[in-house]
């Protein structure tokens, strides 16, 4: 089983590789031997029940359980065959390549375009192209024409859609290979919700976006490939089934996957 996850992405398409991932929050298992690839420029979708570790290991890609201080991740994950959790990786430039989107919106308490112009200017972009960054970075996020006229006001006052976006714009703006996305809609209104997944989807383009998700219309209608998570009475996560979205949603492997797509259990 294990095999088929790996072999379902091949080494030249992928982009991150896990392989044999287990997270630990002190003597607690999160996570038990994942293994799989994420093909680049594709939505890849994690979906199973609350409490089988899909945050948990989408927070692995870009070392943010390293924030964590009872944290322990065992196994690898390499980044364009790098392994990030070598003692040569630097997490700060991981998070550059590989930004996050979180459920909850967190603009900065700044200004609209010094949200988006904080990290070239922290990365040390050349100063005269932040203003061009800026714009580029809210046209690709879709919110350029709904805040042109007003981009010295606090990110802060902005709808809940519009916050998600800036933050998406703010994490585009260091030109990143991988957007992690942790329940991006779930505070979102259909038509924010609807935008905001036009969104995914162009900028997947030139982008691996890997996103977590209850909704099962949502990941449906936007992911490539889906990979499902579980976790037994132990309440230890696993993967237990990857592919493309046809054949997760429309012809599943394993029949705890057939449940769970269909709303029998979840």
């Amino acid at each position: 089983m294990v095999n088929d996850f790996i072999d379902e992405i091949s080494n030249q398409e992928a982009i991150l590789k896990a392989k044999d991932l287990s997270v630990f929050y002190g003597s607690l298992q999160a996570i038990n031997n994942v293994t799989f690839n994420i093909p680049r420029n594709k939505i890849i979708s994690l979906i199973g029940p609350s409490g089988c570790g899909k945050s948990t290991l989408i927070r692995c890609f870009n070392r943010m359980n390293d924030l964590i201080p009872t944290a322990k991740v065992e196994g690898e994950i390499k980044y364009n065959d790098i392994s990030i959790y070598s003692e040569n990786s630097d997490p700060t430039d991981i998070r550059f390549k590989i930004g996050m989107v979180f459920q909850k919106p967190n603009p900065f308490p700044k200004s609209i375009f010094e949200n988006v112009a904080f990290g070239p200017k922290i990365n040390g972009f050349a100063k005269d192209n932040i203003e061009s960054i800026v714009e580029s970075s809210l046209k690709k996020s879709a919110l350029w024409d709904e805040v042109k006229d007003r981009l010295k006001d606090n990110g802060l006052t902005l709808s809940g859609g519009q916050q998600q976006r800036l933050c998406i714009a703010r994490a585009l703006a260091v030109n990143p290979d991988i957007i992690l996305m942790d329940e991006p809609a779930s505070a979102l209104d259909p038509i924010s919700t609807s935008k905001l997944e036009d969104l995914i989807q162009e900028i997947s383009s030139n982008i691996t976006v890997v996103i977590v998700t209850h909704n099962m219309q949502q990941a449906t209608r936007i992911c490539d490939y889906a990979a499902v998570m579980m976790a037994g009475e132990n309440r230890i996560g696993e993967l237990i089934e990857y592919g493309t979205n046809d054949s997760v949603f429309g012809n599943p492997k394993d029949e705890r996957t057939e449940a769970y797509v269909t709303g029998r259990i979840g």
